[in-house]
């Protein structure tokens, strides 16, 4: 019973994780917020 509730769990996960993954698209930075500030810093030295 246990092993066909994680089962079900991960196999949810996952298919939410693709539609998810497929409606937005992939991360663009997932370095987070710091990764634009550092290449504007960059580009005006």
């Amino acid at each position: 019973m246990r092993t066909r509730l994680v089962a079900w769990t991960l196999l949810t996960s996952a298919l939410l994780a693709v539609a998810v993954w497929t409606v937005l698209g992939p991360p663009d930075r997932p370095a987070g917020s710091r990764l634009p500030l550092h290449d504007l810093t960059a580009s005006v030295r």
